[in-house]
């Protein structure tokens, strides 16, 4: 039994549990819920779990000093104070990234890329700066701090791209990378006058799609999955009017009937590539879906659509900052903005969802052995990837998003949808103030208003009954 050993030990065996089976354990009996109750280390697990907090692993600090600044940051972000203000100069209408606390733009040289590293005094973060002089002509970037990871694309002619995997710190071919340069030719695009990329990290895997700002409402691009490491092309696709999720693969279809989220399969992908050798590219009809779901009906015509979560939440801090505590990876928030047009006049809505979301309702609607996620992420035994998508795969509106969505009238960028953090997002205004929006379901009690619709939609004049 495990009451009968020393509470030391117990203590010992608790500090392996997640914090749902803590919490289990905190109604068996009277002792689990002393030792527990008592234990600095678990309570500190707590702590974690309710801020979507990981622990810092290279943090030296003991469990009562990362406490009192975890206490300290939740303060700060409820209280919206900051420690200090900096304007950083940037190039007006060149690419520019915020990813994982660094800022990096392209400086009027288009060579060049200048890089700030926005300190925060309580996980004891500094200030620094560096830029890089790369020599090409950076059309696009991204990068991952942890991996110490910049992504370049070069615009060599009007439908090849180099792609270039270099090291964040110096600029310099990336150690790791067997082929620090990738050659990719447009496939989809017969004219490309404005070049578009959208760029995603998540570890090895680096996934680009290729589009044409001009016509990205009408023409399908390229969607490519490369191994970063190896060189390796790992999946090509032809996507129409959409966007992609990394993490799960999350890829957004376009019907002429009606909005939907779709989840693919990539090995599935993989496997009709390695079936078709003539063939450099599958078409989006051709790839099985494994899970649709519904987004409402609206009153118009959809113009465009994207789905996005910016930074990559699988991107940790680097080791080297030693910081107490990060933004956990276990959920995310998606962000998926649509454009409607309504007799003369365009409308936009913002729906916002975390990532657990579509797994639960994925899990819940569809019983196998396959893993969509290959990024690290545990689905368990959630979806069945060979199965193509069939009536029983189609998870209605009503089921899913009243519940675990939520839809605003905001205005997306052109270039950049919001920024998210882990499960907070923000949206800038017109009056020079900031809306931030946390859907941590743990630290936030949800204040559920009567709907205006049998939807749950707000806005009655985008959406249909």
């Amino acid at each position: 039994m495990l009451s009968s050993l020393p509470a030391e030990l117990i203590e010992t065996v608790f500090a392996e549990f997640d914090v749902p089976s803590l919490l289990r354990c905190l109604q068996v009996c009277k002792l689990f819920h002393a030792i527990i109750s008592q234990s600095k280390h678990l309570l500190y697990k707590f702590e974690l779990f309710a801020s979507h907090m990981d622990d810092g692993r290279h943090s030296g600090l003991d469990i009562a000093s990362r406490s009192k600044l975890l206490e300290s940051y939740n303060q700060v972000w409820r209280e919206m104070r900051w420690a200090g203000y900096k304007e950083v100069p940037m190039e007006r209408g060149l690419s520019w990234d915020l990813v994982g606390g660094v800022l990096a733009h392209v400086l009027f040289d288009r060579c060049s890329i200048s890089f700030v590293q926005l300190p925060c005094s309580i996980k004891g973060i500094p200030e620094k700066n560096w830029t890089i002089h790369l020599g090409i002509n950076i059309r696009d970037f991204y990068f991952d701090v942890a991996q110490d990871l910049l992504v370049c694309i070069e615009v060599i002619d009007r439908k090849i791209c180099k792609i270039h995997f270099l090291a964040l710190s110096t600029g310099t071919p990336h150690t790791l990378a067997c082929t620090p340069t990738i050659t990719h030719q447009v496939q989809r695009m017969h004219v490309w006058a404005d070049p578009r990329f959208i760029i995603q990290i998540c570890g090895p895997r680096v996934v680009i799609l290729f589009q044409d700002r001009a016509y990205r409402a009408f023409m399908a691009g390229d969607f490519v999955v490369w191994d970063w490491r190896t060189g390796e092309q790992e999946m090509v696709c032809i996507l129409p009017s959409a966007a992609f999720d990394v993490q799960i693969y999350l890829l957004v279809y376009l019907n002429a009937l009606e909005l939907s989220l779709d989840v693919l399969s990539i090995s599935e992908c993989q496997r009709g590539l390695a079936a078709t050798p003539n063939c450099s590219s599958l078409q989006f009809a051709d790839i099985p879906c494994i899970c649709r779901f519904q987004l409402p009906m609206v009153r118009g015509d959809h113009l465009d659509i994207f789905i996005r979560s910016e930074p990559s939440p699988l991107a940790p801090p680097s080791p080297s900052l030693r910081v107490p505590f990060s933004m956990s990876q276990r959920d995310c928030l998606y962000v998926v903005a649509l454009r409607i047009r309504v007799i003369h006049s365009t409308r936009s809505v913002v729906l916002m969802a975390l990532r657990s979301t579509f797994l639960a309702r994925a899990n819940q609607n569809h019983q196998g052995g396959g893993d969509v996620v290959k990024c690290g992420i545990d689905t368990k035994s959630c979806l069945d990837e060979t199965v193509p998508a069939n009536p029983s795969q189609v998870i209605p509106w009503r089921d899913w998003g009243p519940a675990g969505t939520r839809i605003l009238p905001l205005d997306p960028s052109d270039s950049w949808i919001r920024y998210t953090h882990s499960t907070r997002c923000t949206f800038p205004t017109w009056t020079n103030t900031v809306l931030l929006y946390d859907f941590n379901p743990y630290a936030v009690g949800r204040h559920r208003l009567p709907s205006k619709s049998p939807d749950g939609a707000q806005d009655s004049s985008l959406w249909a009954p």
